[in-house]
């Protein structure tokens, strides 16, 4: 990774601040109306209904629209912690020590998985990540969108579907959709400049960011660009600075573009993108007497071994559009995307190359066992995932009556392709000659020496992986005004997936206007998630804690492979929903409520089982067979676990008056949801601890707040804008880390987060008409989960080091941080 120098950053940094602080210096005589950002109920939607010109209040299902101005104003750099601040069913969980999570977040709709919400933009199916949560996180095992890919600064607006609609647009939408809208302007360009910091003074972040649009074409053509640069330091909250518990430090670079240009009586468009993100995350340190992990010829005071993060995301669309003579409109597009994503090891070490040099030369010197003990970093693993998709859509009216049939079909083909690659011999090997078995280790010869880099043991050659697979689907959406006030939808869908298998789901909806200003809405939907590539074809080594706290490592074997293959489980299945729900719209002119209740019933839900020993497979010997031919103690394989159910309630009230010669908007938005596991899918001769145990059952329940809730206050006069955000968090409960995960006598048998409100502030001023400056703060009262007891597992097996939960931590554990801003628009 190439981080700048820390004289470089501190040079960038202070060049964002005095260019701020610079613009504060101007003087203005000019005053304008300021826009207020919110909820937009009269905002026109694209997703959710086929229909143009329907706006969000007349829609069947519920959709939020959020324009970029609710998503900018705060502190928050990131797509997925503004999404988390503005709406309440989408969660954004931090976590750490945990691979790969410095970079990519679980981003989840209504509790469910990351990989359970399709992700548009533009509304054409955007590519999922990678890499996967697999180290016990809300969203192990699931390979979701990379919504931080995406620079704010792009965006114009954020539709947010809450509500089943694989029928409607295909596989991963059981939860619902989130289309990211590219601004389309011209001939202006705006931009930003802000820097950040944590009220510790750590977590330094630079940002620039610059949009601009230019007319192609006399005939509404455009072209519009974005780009979006990003520096943060990493911050620590360890009570111990050898340990790390916090943000990576990193940046992030980003070119975006959306375009059109009028042809043939239609419309060519095109966007797409590029952004490459760097992050040093650390993993548990390696004490100094850690005979299996550690070298202290190399380390005599131990290690805190990092991962060097690096993520490059790659997407392009094109397509075509026009009005048909007969009035139906064409639209045929082609989407690629690629998601790389690269693991490297630093600041660690291969124990079992010093061992194996130890064991050749019982007379060596600690000179000669540390100059021998091979590299201290190198590559791990790389992993890509890749998609294209081609689209023919044609929709329009069918005569009937007096209201006409609105009717869409089309068509869909996608490719898709993921792919493991190794590591350097020594991220992976037994020794440097690659033995099939470790070697005494140079602390204690009754104890081996692990193999593979610490913290993150690279891919090996046997573990590489290449595969792809096709799929097709057609699909019919029909929607027709039956009365003046009574409108009614239908979707029909097939889906066929190569060497997984086909399925067809529907779905009805309906919205019945009660009288001027009471509509009543909802929907009965099935629908279907194909099992992704990466949960198809993973494998690889990992590192973990055994339940005695001690560092092991462990395997994940491929789907179809030998050990999950003898525990009866062939292959990967589809994962099936029946969802209903039922609401209403209360428009009161000033006032307008949204009520929302929804249930969610998922059959043969996709998960990530907990790691299992030669002891949980005593009686079956060829499952016994296959797991000693990994050469690992333990290991684990996803499989189609569990059934569930979750149920739950949108509420949105949003109240538009004035106070103080400005205009105020206020929004109430909350969500209480549950999820229950109604049934476990344990094959003849298995337990439920080999394919899913209490420990990923406890993810899947408490990893997520059952309530979460925002309400926003949003003043606006002349060129004074002021916003308060008040953001709660309901508590998330674990296994993991905690009594019920690592057997340490008398400890806390669950880890806890407990629920916490956070407050956070801006304050905007237009200097001019081209330049508006802002301060403000997010989490002002510095709130942070409860530090943890001394009878938790986490502060033992850290020696006191860990200050907080590292697991389902909604909200992070960094604490209040502050921002100054300067916007410019010309």
């Amino acid at each position: 990774m190439n981080h700048y120098t820390t004289a470089n950053k501190q040079v960038w940094k202070k060049t964002i601040l005095s260019s701020v602080i610079g613009m504060l210096a101007m003087s203005t005589q000019a005053e304008q109306k300021k826009e207020v950002p919110s909820f937009e109920l009269e905002e026109i939607v694209t997703i959710g209904t086929r229909v143009a010109g329907r706006t969000a209040a007349d829609a069947a299902v519920p959709i939020d629209v959020i324009d970029s101005e609710a998503l900018t104003k705060n502190g928050f750099t990131e797509l997925g912690q503004s999404l988390q601040s503005s709406a309440p069913s989408f969660n954004f969980s931090r976590t750490q020590v945990s691979d790969g999570s410095d970079l990519f977040r679980p981003a989840t709709l209504r509790g469910l998985q990351p990989d359970q919400t399709l992700v548009l933009v533009n509304g054409k199916r955007r590519h999922t990540q990678s890499i996967f949560g697999n180290q016990g996180t809300v969203g192990g095992g699931s390979a979701g969108t990379d919504m931080n890919a995406i620079p704010l600064t792009a965006l114009e607006a954020v539709e947010v579907l809450r509500d089943g609609a694989a029928a409607q647009y295909g596989s991963d939408a059981i939860a619902g959709v989130i289309n990211l809208k590219l601004k389309d302007s011209v001939d202006e360009t705006t931009g930003f400049l802000q820097w950040g910091s944590t009220g510790e003074g750590d977590g330094d972040t630079a940002t620039l960011g610059l949009n601009t649009g230019f007319e192609l074409g006399g005939d509404g053509g455009f072209i519009n660009l974005s780009g979006e640069f990003r520096d943060f330091d990493r911050t620590n909250r360890a009570d111990n600075p050898l340990w790390h518990q916090g943000d990576a430090e990193g940046e992030f670079t980003s070119l975006f573009y959306n375009a059109m240009l009028p042809l043939a009586g239609g419309e060519l468009y095109s966007f797409g993108g590029y952004s490459k993100r760097t992050a040093l995350g650390s993993g548990f340190r390696r004490r100094a007497t850690s005979a299996a992990q550690n070298i202290p010829q190399v380390y005599p005071d131990g290690f805190t071994p990092n991962i060097d993060n690096e993520a490059e995301d790659t997407s392009f669309a094109i397509g075509y559009r026009r009005e048909l003579s007969s009035g139906w409109q064409l639209d045929s597009s082609v989407a690629y995307g690629i998601n790389e994503y690269s693991f490297a090891s630093a600041n660690t070490i291969n124990p079992s190359i010093a061992a194996e040099y130890l064991f050749n030369n019982p007379d060596a010197t600690d000179d000669e066992i540390a100059a021998n003990a091979g590299p201290r970093s190198g590559h791990s693993a790389d992993f890509e995932f890749e998609q294209t998709t081609f689209n023919l859509d044609l929709n329009g009216e069918v005569a009937m009556g007096d209201n006409p049939l609105y009717v869409a079909f089309g068509l869909e083909y996608r490719d898709e392709a993921y792919g493991i690659g190794q590591g350097v011999p020594a991220s992976y090997s037994c020794g440097s000659s690659n033995a099939d078995n470790s070697f005494p280790s140079v602390i204690d010869p009754s104890v081996f020496a692990s193999c593979g880099f610490e913290a993150y043991p690279g891919i090996s050659p046997e573990a590489e992986t290449d595969i792809s697979r096709d799929s097709y689907a057609l699909y019919v959406d029909f929607e027709r005004n039956m009365t003046e006030d009574w409108l009614l939808g239908a979707a029909l869908r097939y889906e066929d997936y190569q060497g997984i298998g086909d399925e067809t789901v529907g779905k009805l909806s309906s919205r019945y206007q009660l009288s001027e200003n009471l509509a009543i809405r909802g929907a009965l939907a099935t629908g279907f998630r194909a099992p992704s590539l990466p949960q198809s074809g993973y494998q690889a080594f990992a590192t973990n804690l055994n339940n005695d706290g001690t560092l092991a490592r462990s395997y994940t074997a491929a789907a179809g492979s030998a050990l999950p293959v003898a525990l009866g489980i062939d292959n990967l299945e589809i994962e099936t929903s029946q969802s209903v729900s039922l609401g209403f719209v209360l428009d009161l002119d000033a006032v307008t409520i949204t009520v929302d209740a929804y249930s969610v019933e998922i059959d043969d839900r996709i998960g990530l089982g907990s790691n299992i020993s030669a002891t949980d497979l005593q009686g079956n010997q060829e499952a016994l067979d296959a797991l000693e031919a990994t050469g690992v103690a333990e290991a684990r394989f996803f499989s189609n676990a569990i059934n569930t159910t979750t149920q739950g309630v949108d509420l949105i009230v949003s109240y538009d008056t004035e106070l103080a010669g400005g205009d105020l908007n206020m929004v109430l938005a909350a969500n209480y949801n549950e999820t229950e596991i109604d049934s476990l899918n344990i094959p003849e001769g298995t337990t439920e601890n080999q394919i899913f145990s209490s420990i990923s059952q406890s993810f899947v329940t408490g990893g997520q707040p059952n309530e979460r809730g925002t309400l926003t206050l949003n003043w606006s006069r002349d060129r004074l804008t002021g916003l308060l955000r008040v953001n709660y968090f309901g508590e998330t409960e674990v296994d993991f880390f905690a009594g019920n995960h690592i057997g340490i006598p008398n400890t806390q048998p669950t880890s806890v987060v407990e629920s916490a409100v956070l407050v956070d502030i801006d304050f905007s001023y237009d200097l001019t008409e081209n330049v508006t400056l802002s301060v403000g703060g997010n989490n002002i009262f510095d709130e942070r989960p409860d530090e943890l007891d001394n009878d938790e597992v986490l502060d033992i097996i850290s020696g006191g080091a860990f200050r907080y939960p590292l697991r389902a931590v909604p909200y992070g554990f960094n604490g209040a941080s502050y921002y100054l801003k300067a916007s410019f628009a010309f």
